[in-house]
Formats: C-alpha cells, structure tokens, sequence
C-alpha cells in the first residue's frame, strides 16, 4: 500500500544523500513529506514508472497530495511530464495561431503572457487549483483592471484549461465557476445631430473627412473602412458590401475576416449623401493617381494616401482625436460615430432589426442592450403621442397643467 515518507537533503561524508536514514529525521521539524507511487508502464517504451512528489511540509498534506495522484491515476489524467502552466499554455497558444482571427490571437497572447503567466505559470498544471484562479482574480482587480478586461483574461484561461481537460491533462476545468467582477451596462453617448454636423463642418477641408462622414453615415467600424476596396462599393445599386478590414496586431497591420460572423458580407444600404460623398472621393484619389503616376500605388483600397497606400487603423484613431481637441465636442473615441449612425437610425424611427443587420449585430438584442436608452425615449415620446389622441378630461388638475398656472397646487388661491 502507497505511503507517504519524510526525507531530507542532508549528504554523508562521501556525498551521497541520506533519504529516509538521516539521524536528523529524530527532529520533526527537519526534512519534508513526499511519496512515490508505481504507475504501471509507459505504453511508448515498456519502462515502468512512477509519479512522485517531494517538498510537503506535513505528513497530512503528503497524504492528501498522494490521494490527488492516486484519482488521477484512476482517471486517466496523472501528468509524467509534470508540466507547467506556463509551458503549456505557451503551448496552447501557438497552437491557436491560424485558427483564430489575428486580432484575437493577439489578444489571448497579450492575456496569457502579461497577466496569465507571470502569476500562475510556474506552478504544475496537475496542481492548479480553484483558489489560485481566485487569485489571480483578485490580483487583476487589486491592479485596478477593469471588470470588462478580467473577465476577458478569465474567459481567455478557462477555454485553454477546458482544452486541457479535453486532451485528459486535467480531471477538471478549474477556472470555470470562479466569481468574477460585476460589468456594469454603460450608457452609450454620442454627439446630437447639431454636433455632429459641427464636427463635419470642421473637417470638411481635411484630407480624411469624407472618412470621418462616410463613418456617421454608415455605421461601419474602423478596420472594415480602411480596409474597403472599391470592387465591394456598388454605387449603382448605392450598397458596400462589407467583406475584409484591417486589424492591427503585434506583428503589424494585417488583412482580416469581418469582427462576427453576422457582420461579415453584410450589405450596408448607402444614402445620396454618401454616394456624394464616394464619387467626391474618387475623383480625388484619380488626381493622386495621374499626379503620382507611376510612383502610385494601386492597392483597391477606397481610402489611402495621396501615393495609393493604405492608411493604418491606428493613424485615423489618432487623427480623429486630434482632430476633436478643441472643438467644443464631448470627448469621443472613433468607434464611436458607429453609435452616432445606430443612434440617429432608432431616433429617425427605424425598426430595430433593420438596424441590428445593418451594423453587423448578431441579434437584435445585443442592439437593445447597447441603446435601451434610446428605446426608453421613444417610448416616452410615444406615450405622449398616445395622450395626445384622446380627448382632453376636465378637472382642476388637468386645466392647472394645461395652462401652466400652479396657483392651485400650493394653496395661494
């Protein structure tokens, strides 16, 4: 039957170690618990081997640590190459490369390998445990990381620990169950019709305002504008139909599929304005064509550089900050003016599901959620318009609002 020992690293005087028959051992205190299990023979090479572990300071924890070995042996699970968390998430996250869009991928990694690793990677993955997820948890929050972000890094560990399971490396997803911060819904604010006009009016002269318009005017995000290629604009038809962006990652600015599946080679329904302000643009970059000549470069792309080159996402981010300082604007990010368009569609009266498909939304509801605002102020306005059908009722109140005198309210009459 499996036993727990304690031994010691003490040497005698020829160097070799004295393991379990050190005199020291008389003293409780010297030396740790640990235990050494047969576990049948490796089917690749025939050898036997064992599952070992050292270091315990009690006999009672070695006993726990060897019931842990024991049930995993049961299972299926044990690690003999007793691997790290590091290493394998390491592991697991190359082998993501390719299958996940190159923005993700650069996330995961900047997850895994800044806040991931450096807390939970040097221990071994068979010992991972519930609370060192909490840990980390906590750890993340004490470091004033948003509840948004936490959650993401937890989402981002818990898909490769389930991986794990499912490849027989753990009995259990430990991270899956773990209390995470509460992500309070935040109210969406976007300029009024009046300034956003005020900010069109500012940039209409800037080389990138018709971007900027063309943004407010259709909702797309900001990868998938400056990564719009002329043979996916239909002027004719007025349509884009939105079937590529340009994603910045680690390694540079890449060429990507569309954010979510329901965006991707969704046809976006363009108005007079925006056709304007297209056919504006291309005569534009046709000057810069003939003006550049052969230096030009013809990449497709809708919006480039006076030489053909296409403009980063980050540059037009930046551009658009700087561009907004000043102004007597509320402050906004860029992806922003997608809200801007979303909102101006519901408060035009819009139907909701013909907004939901025309930004790309997987589900109506995910379109609720983000402007319930809006909904709320059309229900007022609607209630109102409810009120106003029917005829008015006499009474001292109603007369009272009705003609703005409040006399009769306070008693003074």
């Amino acid at each position: 039957m499996a036993k727990v020992t304690r031994r010691c690293g003490c040497r005698d005087d020829d160097g070799r170690q004295y393991g379990a028959n050190c005199p020291r051992l008389k003293d409780w205190r010297h030396g740790t618990w640990g235990f050494r299990i047969s576990a049948g023979r490796d089917p690749k090479t025939g050898r036997r081997r064992y599952l070992s572990e050292a270091g315990h300071r009690t006999a009672d924890d070695a006993k726990e640590a060897l019931a842990d070995a024991q049930r995993a042996l049961r299972r299926g699970t044990a690690d003999f190459t007793r691997t790290r968390v590091g290493d394998y998430l390491q592991t697991w996250l190359d082998q993501q490369e390719g299958q996940l869009k190159p923005s993700t991928h650069g996330n995961y990694s900047r997850y895994l390998r800044n806040d991931v690793i450096p807390a939970l990677g040097g221990k071994l993955l068979k010992d991972l445990q519930r609370a060192d997820v909490a840990a980390l948890v906590r750890g993340l929050q004490d470091d004033g990381r948003g509840a948004t972000t936490v959650r993401r890094i937890h989402a981002v560990l818990s898909s490769a620990l389930a991986d794990a399971v499912q490849d027989g490396l753990l009995a259990e997803n430990v991270a899956k169950g773990a209390r995470l911060p509460r992500v309070d819904r935040q109210r969406v604010e976007v300029w009024t019709p009046d300034q956003a006009g005020k900010f069109l009016e500012a940039v209409a002269e800037h080389r990138l305002g018709p971007l900027f318009e063309l943004a407010i005017l259709t909702g797309m995000r900001r990868g998938e504008l400056v990564g719009l290629r002329w043979s996916d604009v239909d002027l004719l038809t007025r349509t884009i139909t939105v079937s590529t962006q340009l994603v910045m990652t680690s390694s540079g600015v890449v060429e990507g599929t569309v954010k979510t599946d329901a965006g991707q080679g969704r046809r976006v329904p363009l108005s007079e304005r925006a056709v304007s302000v297209l056919m504006g643009w291309r005569l534009r970059q046709e000057a810069d064509a003939e003006e550049w000549a052969d230096a030009y470069q013809e990449t497709g792309r809708v919006f480039t550089w006076e030489d053909g080159r296409a403009y980063r996402p980050d540059y037009v981010s930046k551009l658009f900050r700087t561009l907004t300082e000043g102004k007597e604007l509320p402050p906004m990010h860029f992806h922003s003016l997608r809200h801007l368009h979303a909102s101006l569609m519901l408060a035009s009266g819009q139907d909701l599901t013909v907004v939901a498909k025309t930004m790309g939304h997987s589900t109506s509801q995910i379109t609720r959620d983000l402007y319930a605002h809006l909904f709320e102020d059309r229900a007022r306005h609607a209630v109102e318009g409810a009120a106003s059908l029917l005829p008015s009722r006499g009474g001292v109140l109603t007369d009272v609002l009705t003609s703005g005198d409040h006399s009769d309210l306070d008693g003074s009459k």
